[in-house]
């Protein structure tokens, strides 16, 4: 394979993931989540929307087992070495069908065994009722912190 091929192949790539993002990052799944999120409407701009967040955080792309279709993200941001901000959607297909907590638990179990983290923060907006309640039966506990609009949920790991 030569170069160019190479180069050619790696940009197609990239366009599929970034149209696969801009097909998960509806209007419904960004509905309740920070403004960068919305209007990822375009290649260049679920791109740049890309490379802000693989700065900014641990990005970790979320594949249904079966058809290898990309159902969710999950993002992780450190605080501080004990500490980490997480978030995660999924896809409008996979609500209320239990992905939420399988994602979650495994992103707790992943953050116990894996990582030296002591802390999870996740922040909801107070409209989102699902992901408040699927938070608080996972064993967060609601902080007396929030802004504006969101509530910040906080989980000890127990290492």
């Amino acid at each position: 394979m030569t170069s160019s091929e190479s180069a050619s192949e790696l940009t197609s790539q990239s366009s599929a993931l970034l149209i696969q993002l801009m097909a998960l990052l509806t209007p419904a799944v960004v509905n309740h989540l920070p403004a960068n999120f919305q209007q990822l409407n375009s290649l260049p701009a679920a791109e740049y929307w890309l490379d802000e967040m693989l700065a900014k955080s641990r990005l970790c792309r979320v594949d249904a087992t079966d058809t290898g279709l990309m159902m969710g993200l999950v993002f992780m941001y450190l605080a501080d070495e004990e500490t980490a901000h997480i978030g995660y959607l999924l896809g409008e297909h996979y609500w209320k069908k239990g992905y939420g907590s399988e994602l979650l638990t495994g992103v707790i179990e992943f953050s116990r065994d894996q990582l030296q983290w002591r802390k999870l923060i996740a922040g909801v907006d107070k409209s989102n009722q699902a992901s408040a309640k699927l938070l608080l039966k996972l064993g967060f506990t609601q902080q007396a912190i929030t802004e504006q609009s969101v509530i910040f949920y906080e989980y000890i790991l127990d290492c």
